[in-house]
């Protein structure tokens, strides 16, 4: 198992889970460009893959993190594509959130 340093820190921006419902009991989206709210910043890595998208590895104090919220290093920020807390049996240390995310805005050839 390859073991990936943190080499950033990564801001984790959620947005409300569940969304707010109508008086239908439909649930509301935020507006466009609504901006998540901070959650905390944690020790991470982030790697781009050969396909355009990108692996983030943030540290498990980070979960929750899941589809549609957003993560940023200062520089760049990601949208969470999906996520799944990573345990290592024997090694808590070694416990991480793996995360596939797009780029914002995306890279442009």
């Amino acid at each position: 198992m390859a073991v990936v340093l943190p080499d950033r820190n990564l801001t984790v921006y959620v947005l409300a889970h569940p969304w707010r419902r109508d008086t239908h009991g439909v649930p509301v989206p935020p507006p466009a460009g609504a901006r998540p709210e901070p959650r905390g910043t944690w020790p991470g890595a982030a790697n781009e893959q050969a396909d355009g998208s990108w692996t983030l590895r943030a540290d498990p104090a980070a979960w929750p993190v899941k589809p549609g919220d957003v993560l940023g290093d200062g520089t760049r920020t990601w949208t969470v594509v999906t996520a799944a807390l990573k345990r290592v049996p024997g090694f808590g240390a070694a416990d991480y959130v793996a995360i596939v995310a797009t780029l914002n805005p995306p890279e442009v050839p």
